[in-house]
């Protein structure tokens, strides 16, 4: 009689599951309340979450706040114009394309769980090897992105290694968020880098692993803080954090749906009349109306940092002019109006706070 292992066939296929990069269960992360669905998706947090901690030295807030600032009015026209029919887009896709061009990487800066927040978010995708679910991220970015509530810019329709891309959000408030795309085909991973002027200093990684169950695991591993004090203000009033969870949430639905009878999920969508949308400028209004002191103070802080940033550019261009002629004491003139500029900026945010003790 032969051993019983020579009845055992030679040719059928053995999976070993390929362990994810994190864990959104680990220890270290607190778990974050989210719609599971039928893709299982959790979200695990370690951080400063909800209040986003800021990053950088003074001089690399203000930057920040400067390049988000001319982002977010060029946002808010392209957003404008691009759901007004009949309307040309502004700006086009070649001024976007050249934007993105001078801005450089603005990675987080501290210790994470303390200055920097991370997050873990992961899903089941049945039915999808990892490379299928890699290749329809890849190859269908506008899908991906539109479900998060992000329309790319300039359009495009496979991502590209080194490839920079500006994701509108209809907000609230609109703006615009510049990324770098890095793709890691032989890991299937695609890591996203924001840029100067996003809203966030941060990192991110998708990475598509087999679960052994005839699917795959979709892991992204996030980590970011606040790029300007601004965002800490703007959370007052509509959460930049929760923002951000229920876009990606919506994301990995959309990768689920391709391969689970679900093609036509559009999630959050890039509708102007968009029902999520329509909810969050909903919750913004009403946390306006149940405590107008802080929206007083969210409004002042937001003016002050509006003031500081405009006083810093005059001061900056008249230093700048005085050195290009010539004249002495142009760094004088920079360094004054910048402090003039923060004075300015942080009495806006004394009053606000008084005034929302008041009221």
């Amino acid at each position: 009689m032969l051993p019983i292992d020579a009845y055992r066939p030679t040719n059928f296929p053995v999976c070993t599951p390929t362990p994810p990069p994190a864990d959104p269960r680990a220890p270290e992360l607190k778990p974050v309340q989210a719609d599971s669905g039928p893709n299982d998706f959790e979200i695990g947090v370690q951080g400063p979450d909800p209040d986003l901690a800021v990053g950088g030295s003074h001089d690399q807030q203000e930057s920040q706040r400067d390049f988000m600032l001319a982002l977010a009015s060029r946002g808010f026209a392209s957003y404008l114009t691009g759901h007004t029919p009949g309307t040309p887009r502004y700006p086009g896709d070649g001024d976007v394309r050249n934007i993105l061009q001078d801005l450089q990487p603005n990675p987080p800066i501290g210790e994470v769980g303390r200055e920097v927040t991370r997050a873990v978010y992961q899903s089941d995708i049945p039915n999808a090897t990892p490379q299928e679910a890699y290749d329809h991220f890849v190859q269908n970015p506008g899908e991906v992105f539109g479900a998060g509530g992000m329309e790319i810019r300039p359009p495009t329709q496979n991502l590209e290694d080194g490839g920079r891309y500006m994701l509108e959000t209809g907000g609230p408030p609109p703006t615009w968020l510049p990324v770098e795309i890095r793709l890691d085909a032989d890991n299937r991973a695609i890591t996203i880098n924001t840029l100067d002027g996003h809203v966030l200093r941060g990192t991110q990684t998708f990475t598509f692993t087999d679960n052994c169950s005839g699917g795959t695991t979709l892991t992204q591993d996030a980590s970011f803080q606040g790029s300007t004090p601004l965002v800490g203000d703007i959370q007052e009033l509509a959460s930049v954090s929760a923002g951000q969870h229920n876009a990606w949430q919506n994301a990995h639905r959309e990768i689920y749906g391709q391969f689970n009878g679900d093609q036509d999920y559009t999630g959050i969508g890039t509708s102007a009349v968009s029902p999520e949308l329509i909810k969050g400028w909903g919750q913004m209004l009403l946390n306006i109306a149940a405590d107008p002191g802080r929206a007083s103070d969210v409004l002042l802080d937001s003016g002050g940092e509006l003031a500081n940033e405009t006083i810093d550019h005059w001061g900056g261009w008249a230093g700048d002019f005085m050195d290009w002629a010539g004249i002495p004491g142009g760094g004088v003139v920079r360094d004054v109006t910048d402090a003039v500029g923060d004075g300015i900026s942080a009495t806006a945010d004394k009053v606000g706070d008084v005034i929302d003790f008041v009221f």
